[in-house]
């Protein structure tokens, strides 16, 4: 779905509706200054698969799990590979960071923020929740406010000056202190070849290498197993809210866990297709297969949480699903990270 919506200075922004916010803010900058390209190359060559379970970064007491790299490193590394540069900037006074951002829309300058989903009172209820990460463009002040093109909305729409002071200046973990970026030297003809490479060896990197446990294929195993004794550990009530976490993370906050894999898919058949290889083509279909079992996983664990699920739907039924995607995404990556490597050389 698109909308043609006008910038200060007259121009014509076209406003996208995308399935990730970080990804679908940074096309959206990458297509207004003229380079056509997806989502879901932007997400694959900035890397943005990942794993990770910190036991240790809580939010209303619990652990946090994310199916991402961290925000912001996406764009930053899409914008790397692919030769652009891109002006960001963080703000210690909330006035400076208003009075910048005023400028450059000033000058025809649309600009990417990251802000506090809480505070976007466009936002409907049920998504609105403390999460320092949600992306977002500015188009042009408008009276009282400014219009807003959220990637994930179907259409932009208007935020008050106060809301949006409030979302760029949250507190909090990953507090963004009114991050701002733009584009600012541009490249229409990118190696795109080179870019997909350096993006997946990144990416299967992350996911194989990583010694810690709690990150990657090691991190997936290590929930899964923590999950099997949910009930062991905590009895079902608090088994159950723990679970809900790590669902609600995969399922509603961002793309979670399945659509980011089928994002990954998207981006390995466009891949496929810039080198002609049947290869990529077959790993692209084994992604989108483990995106299904992610949300099997999901399915199962809602059933669980809602205590209507089939008998055979269990703690111990959950994490072995998940030991199943480990399993599943270990092989993967491994035959990517080879493949990658022949097409490289």
């Amino acid at each position: 779905m698109t909308t043609t919506e006008i910038t200060s200075r007259g121009k014509s922004f076209v406003h996208v509706h995308a399935a990730h916010c970080e990804t679908g803010a940074a096309a959206a900058l990458f297509r207004d200054k003229g380079l056509d390209i997806t989502e879901s190359m932007i997400f694959g060559i900035g890397s943005g698969i990942f794993f990770g379970h910190f036991p240790f970064i809580k939010v209303m007491g619990l652990p946090i799990t994310t199916y991402r790299v961290q925000p912001a490193a996406i764009f930053r590394k899409a914008a790397k590979r692919l030769g652009w540069k891109f002006v960001t900037q963080r703000f210690r006074n909330a006035q400076k960071g208003m009075d910048e951002m005023r400028r450059l829309l000033q000058s025809g300058q649309i600009v990417g923020l990251t802000t506090n989903i809480y505070w976007l009172s466009y936002m409907p209820n049920r998504f609105r929740f403390q999460f320092n990460g949600h992306n977002i463009i500015i188009l042009r002040e408008i009276e009282n406010g400014f219009r807003v093109s959220d990637p994930v909305l179907p259409e932009p729409v208007d935020c008050s000056s106060q809301d949006l002071v409030r979302a760029r200046f949250a507190r909090g973990p990953l507090e963004p202190r009114g991050f701002m970026y733009y584009p600012d030297v541009i490249n229409l003809r990118p190696d795109f070849r080179g870019a997909c490479i350096k993006g997946i060896m990144d990416t299967c990197n992350m996911m194989l290498k990583i010694p810690l446990p709690i990150f990657g294929i090691r991190g997936i195993r290590y929930l899964a197993k923590k999950v099997i004794n949910y009930e062991k550990t905590y009895g079902f009530e608090e088994g159950c809210r723990q679970l809900s976490t790590i669902v609600r993370m995969q399922e509603e906050v961002g793309t979670g866990g399945a659509g980011f894999r089928y994002m990954y898919a998207a981006f390995l058949q466009e891949t496929a297709e810039i080198f002609g290889s049947a290869e990529l083509r077959k790993l692209s279909q084994g992604m989108t297969a483990i995106g299904d079992v992610w949300r099997e996983f999901a399915v199962a664990s809602a059933h669980i949480i809602k205590k209507r699920g089939k008998q055979d739907e269990t703690f111990a039924r959950a994490g072995e699903l998940m030991l199943i995607c480990a399993g599943r995404e270990k092989e993967l990556f491994e035959n990517l990270r080879d493949i990658a490597g022949k097409l490289k050389s």
